[in-house]
């Protein structure tokens, strides 16, 4: 129990670590703190090995789960503690430089994605002729093909909870989880009892007027991420074993721990292969039982030669075009997932470990002698339309922001990770960034290139990748720009830097020489001050600099942490991106709620317009406070926030022909998209 206590800490202080403020380290940008890996670590990177049957299987998690299980079973104890994280809604040849743009000959936007040919799951889809949107437990289909928007039905789900879909044709498949999963916990006074996550996807029929259910899968683990590759879409889950009736101490004491353990370890001994394989179970539209099994075969399952833990990453094969159905298209690894990047040919996922229980002391070490922390990488080959398949894995220093901290290009793997350090006393000071290069070879995934000392004392706020070029924003109190030669992987090379306050959160490329970026505008200290668009020239790489920007005091967009709310329509060089303010520190300021639309010209950003849905403004609210001083004299402070109603909050923004349709909880107003007039509005 007290080392299931100290990994919970060691989470929650890494965690605190990513947003630690400490003094700016500025270095040397071309030296490279060398990292030497146990060989235990290198052993986990390496190439993974399937088993041949069920018994060699069963055989290694058995022998695992005994090793780690105790008086609570394996809840709390059996894996290495991660930061959870969701996949974040990345660009590497020239085509990437135009990935947000529609599709030649067609006049509707897309999904904002990050490779081209790779279509990435959202909240709302388009054809040009319908608009599908995921809105509050809602799958609403809406006919845009005439002068007014008009509803053609939806589906109200009561107990599944859609977060994502796909459109392809006339089928929705929808990826969520179910309220009323029966595995939830019965909390009977017993805070150990597990929980195990069902993902359901869920297949709709938007041909034949109203929305109707067509099958239902549900599966065994977590919901990671998916992508969509000519019409073939893999699912990336995350399972742990399940079923297991664990013992737990009745009262105190040793005797007690020492009975509940031996309990739980002849539950172990007992178990089947149904324990420790995720199921599924695959029901027509009326919720009638069509087949249920295993997700995956033993012989599809890869694992290291030491242990791993006993979590089980899936990536599950379905076909779009054909009936819901996951057999014999699931391969599994006995591993952790948590970042899923993709493309056309090859998928990635990465997972950060913060404590490995192999180093349960390692807050009884000295700091300079504790283990770094690592990332994980596992790559699966997805050139075949019908199968997965595992190819490589390997291993970096530091933490992954999100999917657009990675990118495959002519055969090479490239990411960027933050190496925060162990907790001590200076704080984050020490923590410093990195770009490496992986090549895919018989040892694994295996490091051909690396520079690091980006950002000392600083953290990765934003990553792109543009063919032979890396762009990275490092930031706590200045946003130094990085600009990242990788024509040569063995030697990735410091082109440039630029420094500037606030932070890009969110990268977007724009022609060959443009980079525009949306985070926050900061103070010297580095306190942000509300939402800040820059636009960027980098046309001499050694030189970048920026040439326009455009701020918001007190707001925030969700930009800045989901990509897929961002809108690039290029014909009309404009970019829209959705915007709350919620905090007003300046009393001329005026709160506003909806989008913006900014267009470019001459390498000037204008704002075109603004959308809300808000049928009255949002109102400002202060009180006032005081603040006592060094010299215990009283200063009088006024802070003010902002009420409006919720539902108005623009999620996403595309455009149909000459409209702009804008979606809230509220519903969709279609406006001019030269003027931003609002033209009509489709109440939800």
């Amino acid at each position: 129990y007290g080392g299931h206590v100290r990994r919970i800490w060691a989470a929650v202080i890494c965690s605190i670590l990513l947003s630690a403020c400490a003094p700016d380290n500025a270095g040397d940008h071309y030296s490279d703190r060398r990292v030497d890996l146990s060989s235990a670590q290198l052993q986990l990177a390496a190439s993974l090995t399937p088993f041949t049957s069920c018994e060699p299987f069963l055989k290694h998690v058995k022998a695992n789960a005994l090793a780690m299980v105790g008086p609570w079973g394996l809840e709390g104890q059996a894996y290495p503690e991660i930061l959870e994280s969701s996949d974040m809604a990345e660009a590497a040849t020239d085509t990437a430089m135009k990935s947000a743009d529609p599709v030649p000959d067609v006049d509707y936007s897309s999904t904002n994605t990050q490779e081209v040919g790779v279509d990435e799951p959202d909240i709302v889809k388009t054809d040009g002729k319908r608009i599908v949107a995921i809105i509050d437990s809602e799958l609403r289909v809406v006919d845009a093909t005439g002068d007014r928007l008009r509803s053609l039905g939806q589906v109200r789900f009561e107990d599944f909870w859609p977060q994502e879909m796909f459109l392809s044709g006339d089928k929705v498949t929808i990826f969520g989880q179910m309220h009323n999963n029966p595995s939830i916990a019965r909390r009977s006074g017993n805070f150990y009892e597990p929980w195990s996550p069902i993902t359901t996807i869920m297949s709709v029929d938007i041909g034949q007027g109203r929305p109707r259910i067509t099958r239902q899968l549900h599966l065994d683990g977590a919901y990671i991420s998916s992508r969509l590759v000519d019409n073939t879409a893999r699912i990336v889950l995350q399972s742990r074993p399940t079923g297991l009736e664990w013992s737990y101490p009745e009262g105190s004491g040793l005797r007690a721990e020492r009975r509940a353990e031996e309990e739980n370890r002849k539950i172990i001994r007992q178990s089947t292969i149904d324990n420790w394989v995720p199921w599924f179970v695959l029901e027509n539209g009326r919720g009638e039982l069509v087949q249920e099994g295993t997700l995956t075969t033993c012989n599809r399952i890869y694992h290291p030669t030491s242990n791993s833990g006993l979590r089980m990453l899936n990536v599950v094969t379905i076909d779009l075009g054909t009936e819901l159905s996951p057999h014999g298209h699931t391969t599994s690894v006995l591993a952790d997932g948590q970042t899923v990047y993709s493309s056309t040919t090859s998928m990635y996922v990465a997972t950060t470990e913060w404590v490995d229980r192999r180093f349960d002391d390692v807050w009884n070490t000295d700091p300079a002698e504790r283990p770094p922390v690592m990332t994980r990488i596992h790559k699966f080959d997805i050139s075949d339309p019908i199968h997965t398949r595992y190819r490589n894995s390997g291993q970096v220093i530091g933490t992954v922001l999100n999917q657009y901290s990675m990118s495959e290009h002519n055969g090479y793997f490239r990411v960027a990770t933050t190496d925060h350090q162990w907790w001590s006393p200076d704080g984050n000071a020490n923590s410093e960034s990195y770009l490496t290069v992986l090549e895919d070879t018989d040892d694994g995934l295996t490091e051909v290139g690396r520079i690091g000392n980006l950002g000392k004392g600083e953290r990765i706020y934003a990553v792109r990748f543009l063919n032979d070029l890396a762009t990275v924003v490092t930031f706590r109190q200045t946003d130094p720009l990085y600009t990242i030669d990788l024509s040569q992987p063995e030697q990735p090379r410091l082109l440039g830097e630029l420094k500037i306050l606030g932070y890009s959160a969110y990268l977007h490329p724009v022609g060959n020489s443009l980079l525009l970026g949306v985070g926050q505008d900061a103070l010297e200290t580095g306190q942000t001050t509300g939402t800040q668009v820059s636009l960027f020239d980098i046309s001499d790489l050694s030189q970048p600099k920026r040439v326009d920007q455009w701020q918001l005091p007190g707001a925030s967009s969700e930009v800045e942490f989901n990509a897929r709310a961002f809108l690039h329509w290029n014909a009309e060089n404009l970019f829209v991106l959705p915007l709350a303010t919620h905090r007003i520190d300046d009393a001329t300021s005026e709160p506003f709620v909806g989008a913006v639309a900014l267009e470019l010209n001459d390498n000037k950003l204008r704002e075109r317009g603004r959308i809300t849905h808000l049928k009255k403004p949002p109102q400002r609210n202060c009180e006032t406070w005081f603040e006592d001083t060094e010299d215990e004299t009283e200063i009088e402070r006024e802070y003010c926030w902002v009420n409006f109603d919720w539902r108005a909050n623009i999620q996403r923004s595309l455009v149909i022909g000459e409209k702009i349709h804008s979606l809230s909880s509220l519903g969709i107003l279609t406006s001019e998209i030269g003027s931003l007039q609002p033209l009509s509005f489709l109440d939800f």
